[in-house]
């Protein structure tokens, strides 16, 4: 359930402005929508979502997102400061929903 309502949870707020995403699961799969729509390979482990935003962020300093929920989806992931370093293995599930999700 959780993966559900969190991609859900993304997918609707990409379609507003000033939002803000509330924990380790919605910045999960961020980061995989994100890494998929940049073209960087799927990760197959990750254990600390704080190293993750970092590695994916780093790799991504010259994609151009497509449209503005992509530009929207970027703005809250590096404007995130609130994740914690709490890792659960669903984590990984909720990323590669993401990743498998693509672009919006």
């Amino acid at each position: 359930m959780i993966p559900l309502l969190t991609a859900q949870a993304i997918e609707k707020k990409c379609n507003f402005e000033h939002v803000i995403l509330l924990g380790n699961y919605e910045l999960c799969y961020s980061l995989g929508v994100l890494s998929a729509a940049a073209g960087l390979p799927k990760k197959t482990e990750f254990s600390n979502v704080g190293e993750l935003k970092n590695e994916v962020l780093e790799s991504i300093q010259s994609y151009t997102p497509s449209n503005v929920q992509m530009e929207r989806l970027l703005c809250i992931v590096k404007e995130m400061d609130t994740y914690t370093d709490e890792y659960h293995p669903q984590m990984y599930e909720v990323y590669e929903n993401g990743y498998n999700r693509g672009s919006f």
